[in-house]
């Protein structure tokens, strides 16, 4: 099979993958030093969890409230670092938890991810290995975030490899909410599920609408590691997984899919993906990590009356998804989130007004698996656990919405004028610029001075960051604009060759990979 692709194009999409990293974690890290230790939903718990697993812990016996470890005294005591402020808005972040032992002596501790999948714990729990500290913690915090941001980055390198970057960079536009870098920022496998599907979304969908035989085997290889982190992430994650792989293959030539399973240098990929999701499987399976236990929590939560009250939910939820911080306790101002919707219905709407009926279902279908999947789930579970679901569990699915639709427009828009889909992506950079900038202002004042406290001094009471609050600031409003360039950047660049006009003889490849793929319609 020739080479379509030189390597001075694998060097521009490998410096899109460096210059993204670089501008996400900068974003993300500045929402590291911006919220308090332990100011995430279950924070406490994954660190508890970490510091087990990498110690060779990785179950435990049932108690109540969790699974029971033994581990340093000190990520015991972090467990009561947000109970004086977490659920109280007006309150701010100055907790002082009574230290009663030395840091480092092995105390038992009680984790409600007691028997969530160990891989996320052991790539991010290393840190607790060092003496006890709160420097440990924040180490965790931004090796989950160099995590977290490096798949993100992935799949801006993907979006960059499509033959029209200006019109595929409108996805994270859509995408990148300000929950999705407020978990990236904490210890929580939840932000590894998001950015590893978001990774995957970009990866799958680059590959099979816009194949290249030259990087098959390369970009399968990098499909292969972020689908083995994804479906080890959560529970759930199989689930989700196997919908982004459906709806791909909705909006995609099955053609391709075909040429891609033929070529015997993606089958060692293939091989390793299934491995990852026969290790998830059976992690489920042995330890029961999806299990609601048996016991009935409330015998009048029916499947009926639990998916009434899930649908009723759907606004909170979709809340949840754009930007509600700390323990869903710090909520964005409803402008910001009418200024998102505005971003995200951009996206949208030009690319339903330009798909095909197969592209325009694709669309339809992550929209709809979004909102049937909590209902399916919650409604089936909710007697043995209550009404627990939150917005973000579905975040790994819904991003899937701006992304499919950024690609629609690739693909559709070849006619339009070449300088429309970078302004437009400018407008959408601006936007996301806009709400992200909102916001980490509103996160940070509610943790220094509290929802309800001054704007331009501190209170007497007042939270102070390990840095000084106007350089935290100052930060996050340069990591903010870096974000909006890093679009604008991404949008100018050349792009791929569009190898759906290359025939054989242009390419010399004896495949029918490198045939011309079907319409999608």
């Amino acid at each position: 099979m020739t080479s379509v692709v030189g390597p001075e194009v694998r060097s521009a999409s490998d410096r899109v993958l460096w210059v993204s990293w670089a501008v996400l974690f900068f974003l993300t890290a500045t929402w590291v030093v911006a919220n308090p230790l332990m100011a995430s939903p279950d924070e406490p718990a994954h660190v508890v969890r970490a510091a087990a697993v990498v110690r060779g812990e990785w179950t435990g016996p049932d108690v109540q409230g969790g699974t029971q470890v033994e581990v340093p005294y000190y990520y015991n005591l972090t467990t009561g670092y947000p109970t004086c402020y977490m659920f109280r808005p007006e309150v701010t972040a100055v907790c002082n938890p009574p230290v009663t032992q030395d840091l480092d002596n092995v105390a038992a501790a009680v984790t409600p991810a007691g028997r969530y999948n160990p891989l996320y714990y052991l790539l991010v729990g290393t840190p607790t290995l060092l003496p006890s500290g709160d420097g440990v913690l924040y180490a965790m915090r931004l090796l989950s975030a160099a995590l977290c941001t490096f798949f993100l980055a992935l799949g801006f390198r993907a979006l960059a490899s499509t033959p029209r970057p200006g019109w595929a960079v409108l996805g994270p536009a859509g995408a990148v909410t300000p929950m999705v870098v407020f978990l990236s920022s904490t210890v929580n496998p939840a932000a590894i599920e998001i950015a590893a599907a978001f990774s995957l979304w970009c990866q799958l969908l680059t590959l099979l609408r816009h194949p290249d035989p030259a990087l098959v085997a390369r970009r399968m290889r990098w499909i292969a590691l972020t689908s083995v982190l994804l479906v080890n992430a959560r529970g759930l994650s199989l689930l989700y997984c196997a919908v982004i792989v459906g709806v791909v293959l909705v909006v995609s030539p099955w053609r391709n899919l075909v040429d891609v399973i033929r070529a015997r240098s993606t089958w060692p990929s293939f091989a390793v993906i299934v491995a990852g999701c026969g290790a998830a499987l059976g992690w489920i399976l042995g330890t029961n990590s999806l299990g609601s236990g048996g016991a009935v929590l409330d015998a009048g939560l029916g499947f009926k009356s639990a998916a009434v009250r899930t649908i009723a939910d759907t606004n909170s939820y979709v809340t949840n998804m754009v930007g509600q911080f700390g323990w869903m306790d710090t909520n964005l101002a409803t402008w910001v989130h009418m200024s998102y919707a505005a971003v995200l219905g951009l996206v949208v709407l030009v690319a339903m007004a330009v798909a095909t009926w197969r592209e325009r279902a694709g669309i339809l279908l992550v929209a709809a698996a979004t909102l049937a999947i909590p209902v399916v789930v919650q409604g089936s579970q909710a007697k043995y656990l209550g009404i627990v679901w939150q917005g973000r569990y579905m975040l790994p699915v819904a991003v899937g919405v701006a992304l499919v639709a950024a690609y629609v427009t690739v693909s559709r828009t070849a006619a339009l004028p070449s300088e429309l889909g970078p302004r437009l992506a400018d407008m959408a950079a601006i936007g996301a610029a806009w709400v992200l900038s909102a916001a980490s202002a509103d996160n940070l004042h509610r943790y220094v001075n509290g929802e309800s406290g001054p704007w331009r001094s501190l209170a007497p009471d007042a939270w102070v960051p390990p840095l000084p609050v106007p350089l935290v600031a100052g930060l996050a409003l340069a990591a903010v604009v870096a974000y909006a360039l890093l679009i604008h950047w991404v949008a100018r660049r050349p792009g791929h060759p569009d190898l759906t006009s290359v025939t054989p003889a242009h390419a010399g490849a004896a495949s029918s990979f490198d045939r011309p793929p079907a319409p999608t319609s």
